[in-house]
């Protein structure tokens, strides 16, 4: 079982396993980089959080949150 975005805390770092979306939810999360491996950081937890994904700062409402599945970091 996967942890879910939004169980992240401030400052953790975690990887994407899969989004589990529609296809037009998750085309957008993917055009994001919200794809398979990307690191992401929790930078602020909350509605919406503040991810950091690769290079890119992103505000994702709750629903998004919910749809990204994670997976913890191997080597900072």
């Amino acid at each position: 079982m996967h942890a879910r975005l939004r169980e992240l805390r401030s400052g953790e770092v975690a990887f994407v396993e899969r989004v589990q979306a529609n296809e037009a939810s998750a085309k957008r999360l993917a055009d994001m980089g919200f794809i398979h491996g990307a690191r992401l950081e929790m930078l602020r937890p909350g509605r919406p959080c503040i991810i950091r994904v690769e290079d890119t700062y992103v505000g994702l409402g709750e629903p998004f949150q919910r749809s990204i599945l994670i997976g913890p970091s191997n080597v900072e």
